[in-house]
């Protein structure tokens, strides 16, 4: 699993996650252009992120996160009291819009993502628990895991 930190501040936010096929950001809060430029700086495309994982509605978590939704069709998860309070990130239609709830887990490929419930100042904020998912003889075990 390969990772990297984009942008951590109050100027902005968000992380780069790879396993396999599986490429993801946690929390776009860059104007979508600078999420685009930082990318670049670690040699990857925009156009091959499968998904954005919104852990609670600062602007500088989601700031570029309606703007590359919608220019790249990039589905977008985060919880239903998240998305009720993302009004600064502007439209994004309803089929790149999906509910990822406080312990819910999700799997992308040979990825599976455990949200879970975290102290903040936000309406309803989570953290995010990536596991590599291996097959050995049939059966599956975990691998490796981050935690944002």
């Amino acid at each position: 699993m390969k990772l990297s930190v984009l942008a951590s501040s109050s100027s902005g936010n968000s992380i780069y996650i790879e396993h396999n096929n599986f490429k993801c950001l946690v929390d776009a809060g860059l104007t979508g252009k600078k999420v685009e430029e930082n990318l670049a700086q670690i040699e990857r495309d925009i156009k091959d992120i499968n998904a954005i994982f919104v852990t609670h509605e600062h602007i500088d978590h989601i700031k570029g996160v309606g703007v590359l939704a919608r220019k790249y069709n990039i589905p977008v998860y985060a919880n239903k009291l998240t998305w009720q309070n993302m009004t600064k990130c502007g439209e994004i239609s309803s089929d790149l819009k999906f509910h990822f709830e406080k312990e819910e887990s999700k799997i992308f490929d040979d990825v599976v993502v455990n949200s879970f419930g975290v102290s903040h100042d936000a309406i309803n904020p989570q953290f995010l628990y990536f596991l590599s998912v291996m097959e050995k003889k049939g059966k599956y075990s975990y691998g490796y895991g981050l935690c944002f």
